[in-house]
């Protein structure tokens, strides 16, 4: 009987001190309302999306969906966002959210970029070290105007006679590759970058659905 008192005394105490400090707990907890701008995705196609609220949203902003995909925001309607969509869209359906990061689409620029694989979004797909670059700069802006580029004066050798024979390339211009699927336009572009080796040039060489596109400097 005396243990049983015991017992009973003991588990008293104990839900005293716990409905203690569950009151004190209570009492000091001071919640902070945010208010969260967020969007819903009502349509998902090839690259590209559409959303409902986002009403502060801007052209050019950066976008970032629940499962960690970022889009840019392109077209502003009186009811719905549309959105390029920078990665894999296969995770994203109907009803997905997404959130404003406040600013416009911008990737890191440098010397350290040379060398690297990097995917819309300027993220390293090629496995190696992160950037240390700090310098960013928005992905759309202005051209500078003609006054303000040097004059092309040299001629850039892809290496295939035909198009060296035919075609003027400047060196620092860039050049748009079109054509159907399984023409040859990554051949082209993978062997005018080739030939540039040991030519002081620099490649920069733009990924697409529709294939590679050399921008040679």
């Amino acid at each position: 009987m005396t243990k049983t008192v015991a017992a009973k005394t003991e588990l008293e105490r104990f839900l005293i001190d716990s409905f203690d400090v569950f009151e004190h707990v209570r009492e000091s907890h001071d919640p902070i309302l945010v208010d969260e701008e967020f969007g819903t995705v009502t349509y998902v196609g090839q690259g590209i999306t559409r959303l409902q609220g986002l009403p502060s949203a801007q052209m050019n902003e950066t976008l970032r969906f629940e499962n960690g995909l970022l889009g840019m925001v392109f077209n502003l309607d009186t009811d719905e966002v549309g959105c390029v969509l920078l990665g894999e869209s296969s995770n994203l359906h109907a009803g997905s959210k997404a959130f404003l990061t406040g600013s416009v689409l911008n990737i890191p620029v440098g010397d350290e970029l040379l060398g690297r694989v990097l995917n819309a979004a300027g993220m390293p797909l090629d496995g190696l070290a992160p950037l240390t670059t700090r310098l960013r700069m928005p992905v759309e802006r202005g051209a500078p105007s003609i006054m303000h580029r040097l004059p092309v004066t040299q001629p850039l050798q892809t290496g295939i006679k035909a198009i060296d024979a035919i075609l003027p390339i400047g060196r620092g211009q860039r050049e748009l590759i079109l054509g159907d699927r399984q023409t040859g336009k990554s051949a082209i572009a993978l062997d005018a970058t080739t030939n540039q080796r040991d030519k002081d040039v620099i490649c920069v060489t733009a990924v697409s659905d529709s294939g590679m596109l050399p921008w040679p400097r």
